[in-house]
Order: structure tokens, then sequence, then C-alpha cells
């Protein structure tokens, strides 16, 4: 938004500056049209720059807010550096001074944007009337009144985006929460699993017959799986790269085309953790795929396992998406797999443009 705004102003800078130069011409100073230009315009300008600047929500504040100073104080010295008199109003701020406001819209209530409307639209008409004693009072005022209520029609349209995406933001943000919170509960769904499949079952065999041979058996086990989850080594079964490769397959639609290499020449094995954190994670990407890619896209998975390490790539060739525009629908790619593979230390990566297709990379190496 910022940027139509700056665009905004380089339209009306080409536009002013012609008109600006002639209503100047023996009014005020010769210095002037320099001066003024960089008060009124040079702020509007800046906005060019924010979205590239660090900190750019902060940048944006204090240069939209510059926007309605510059043109104030643009006014301002107008009426200080005049030299002579003109019998024509000078209007050149009259045609876009409500620019300003509406840059103080992008970042504050539509209130004070609306305040802001008519301060400026009022200093816009003091430079009108300043040095044209002979110019109808009446007239400004009714052009500037007239300015306001057009102007703030635009004040309200760019209040309630800058809502609106806030709002999607949050609700963007809330989601990703949720996904979190939902990869989280798996994780307590295996705990209860591990507490009543080992440390009750263990309890109930106490109380039934602590002299039983199997209570050893069965409290040495539950003791090595709660210590192995308390070390954040989740279960402590082994899985080989074969087997890795046929629990992904399961979580693939057995109609998408999987290409395999396992290297056996090195004996390679995985927790239950990662190997359920990357079924996850390839499972969501496939049902990404096969839901947003389109109709007629072909989606292919490819698994790389070897010495330790294992890969998997899933793509197609549907229409993409940009990924720095990602959607609420594309919350699977960016939060779910992400999260369950920063969970177990592995990393993922997601390539896309529109029209070429999307390219999903997990991975995992042993530390």
């Amino acid at each position: 938004m910022a940027t139509i705004i700056a665009v905004g102003y380089v339209v009306y800078l080409i536009v002013t500056l012609p008109a600006m130069l002639v209503e100047a011409n023996g009014v005020v100073a010769g210095w002037y049209p320099i001066v003024g230009t960089i008060l009124a315009f040079g702020p509007g300008l800046a906005l060019l720059a924010v979205r590239w600047a660090r900190a750019p929500q902060r940048r944006a504040l204090v240069t939209a807010i510059a926007c309605p100073v510059g043109a104030v104080a643009a006014a301002g010295v107008w009426g200080l550096a005049g030299v002579g008199e003109s019998a024509e109003p000078a209007v050149w701020m009259l045609d876009f001074v409500g620019l300003a406001a509406v840059a103080v819209a992008i970042v504050r209530p539509v209130r004070e944007a609306l305040l802001v409307l008519v301060v400026c639209k009022s200093a816009a008409a003091y430079t009108a009337l300043a040095h044209s004693p002979g110019v109808d009072v009446g007239a400004m005022a009714r052009e500037a009144v007239f300015g306001m209520l057009f102007t703030s029609a635009f004040v309200y349209v760019t209040s309630m985006v800058v809502r609106a995406g806030a709002s999607l933001d949050a609700s963007r943000s809330e989601a990703a929460d949720l996904v979190a919170a939902s990869v989280r509960n798996d994780e307590l769904t295996r705990f209860d699993g591990l507490i009543h499949d080992h440390v009750i079952s263990t309890l109930v065999a106490v109380g039934a017959d602590r002299r039983d041979p199997r209570v050893v058996d069965l409290a040495s086990s539950a003791l090595a799986r709660l210590d192995a989850l308390a070390g954040h080594d989740g279960d402590d079964e082994q899985v080989s790269g074969t087997e890795l490769v046929a629990r992904i397959r399961t979580a693939i639609d057995s109609t998408v085309e999987t290409v395999v290499h396992v290297d056996t020449s090195t004996a390679s094995s995985f927790d239950s953790s990662t190997v359920r954190a990357l079924s996850e994670a390839v499972g969501e990407a496939v049902r990404n795929s096969r839901t947003h890619a389109g109709a007629d896209a072909d989606v292919m998975v490819a698994i790389d396992v070897a010495d330790g390490r294992v890969s998997v790539v899933v793509a197609d060739d549907g229409i993409g998406f940009d990924p720095t525009e990602v959607a609420n629908d594309r919350l699977g790619l960016r939060s779910s797999v992400r999260y369950r593979m920063d969970s177990v230390g592995g990393w993922s990566r997601v390539r896309s443009a529109p029209g070429r297709g999307t390219t999903v990379e997990v991975g995992w190496a042993r530390p």
C-alpha cells in the first residue's frame, strides 16, 4: 500500500511541478520551488524505499506521518517566502495534498487520518490565498471542503484495506499456532500411549501380583521408554532404511509415482520420531500438491536414503504459487511441514513460482 501511495506522489509531482513553478514566479522567493518540492513531495517519494528498509513497519509509520508534516511546512514556508502578489490563487497544493492523509491512513486509525485531511486541505487553501488578496475566500473554502469530502472516501477505503490485511495476518498467525498445537498434540497422544501401554500396565501387574517375574521386565521397559522420552530421544525403536521407505510410502497416495534409492552398502537406522515426522511431512506435501497443483498436474516423490541421512522430494508440474505471498490454504506447507521437520532437527525447503510447479524437499541427517 505504501508503494501505491508513493507512485501517486510521483504522478502528482510530474503533473503539479509545472503549475507550482508558474504560480511561484514573482510571488515567492526563487528558492522556494526547490524547498517546497522537498517538503511537500519528499516524504511521499520516500515511501518507495520503505519496503526494502530495515524495520519497514516503523519506517512506514515515520515516513507516513512525515507526509502531512511536510505538506503543512511547505504551506507555511510559502507564506513566509512571499515577494509579491498574484491575481490568481496558487492552487497547486490543493490538487495533491489529500495524499498525505491517505498515507497516514495506512499507519494510524481512520479518525486521525481524517483530521490530517482537514489540516492539510486547510493548509493548501491558505497557500492559495496567502499572496492573492483579490481571490474569493469563499470559493477557496468551498474548494477545500469539496476536496476533503472527495478524498475522505479514499482515506476510508485505505483504512479498510489495511485493517483487512491486519486481520488476515492475525488469522494466518492463529492458524499457524493451531497447526503447531496439532503437532504437539500428536506428541501428547504418543506420550499418553506410552503411559497407558507401559506405565499403567506395570502398575496393574504390580497390584495383581508383585512377585510375578514379569513385573521386573515390565518396569524396566517402562523406565527405559520414559528415560528416552525425557531425553528427547522419542520412541527408542530403531527403523532401518528399508522400513523407513515403507512407512513413508504408506503416507503417500498409491497413485503417486515414487522413485526410491536406498544405499544398502551402509547400515542406516532412524528413530521412530524422525520416521513419523518425515512420513507426516511428506504426506502433507503430497496432499497439498493433489489439492492445489491443478487437476492435470503430475506429482512425483523421490526418496533417497544413504549413510544415516534421508531426503525426500515432492514435485509437481502444477500451477505453482509465489512463496512470498503465501495464502492461508498453503499453511500446511509453511507450518505443518516445517514445524514437523524442525521438531526432529530436520530441514525443509519449498520452491515454487506461478506456472512453474512446486517442489517441496524435506530431509534429516544424523548429527
